[in-house]
């Protein structure tokens, strides 16, 4: 149960929050060139979605502490507790509570013109504040530049990387579109 919880919570981590500020980045810059409706309709569909995602993303994450305190024994959930309300709590807390405080701030419409605070939160929902922190001791660290590589073992080049964004902003879109055909469903059953 806790895998399949976290898993989820993974899911909508990499491909809804990175899907997500990726197109809201992607959004501004056609916007600069392309007046269009239908792309205006697909961002307040995507804010809608993603306010919807970071709901659920908050309930899983409850759900799967509660789970995680049942079935821990009587150590490790004392480990837990202490890490969750002892002397760096803020640790544990914080970015759920950011990631749903964002998701949610999106519901406003003043929030969601703002263009700065929109690439700000795009920025925040791809970059988690671990992720933000590695890469700031990273540039403190004395590394040389000739033991930084452009390619690695594992075959990292660009071309995948750019793949890899893009087929995230398709799959983002795709249930942005599953959603919407979901609520103009629902809707039309409301109004029978």
């Amino acid at each position: 149960m806790i895998e399949k919880v976290l898993f989820t919570l993974q899911l909508i981590q990499i491909d809804f929050f990175t899907g997500f500020g990726l197109f809201t980045i992607l959004y501004f810059l056609f916007r600069i060139f392309i007046r269009n409706p239908f792309i205006k309709k697909i961002d307040e569909e995507s804010n809608r979605f993603i306010s919807f995602i970071g709901i659920v993303y908050l309930i899983l994450w409850f759900i799967g502490i509660i789970v995680e305190l049942y079935f821990l024994n009587d150590e490790d959930r004392s480990m837990l507790l202490s890490r969750m309300f002892g002397k760096y709590w803020f640790g544990y807390w914080i970015q759920p509570l950011l990631w749903a405080l964002i998701t949610q701030l999106l519901r406003f419409k003043t929030i969601r013109k703002n263009i700065i605070l929109r690439i700000l939160f795009s920025i925040l929902l791809m970059i988690s504040i671990e992720r933000m922190i590695i890469i700031i001791t990273s540039f403190h660290r004395d590394y040389l530049p000739s033991s930084w590589e452009m390619y690695n073992e594992i075959g990292f080049y660009p071309s995948n990387f750019v793949l890899s964004l893009f087929l995230k902003i398709i799959v983002f879109l795709v249930f942005v579109g599953i959603f919407y055909s979901i609520n103009k469903k629902l809707k039309s059953l409301k109004l029978r």
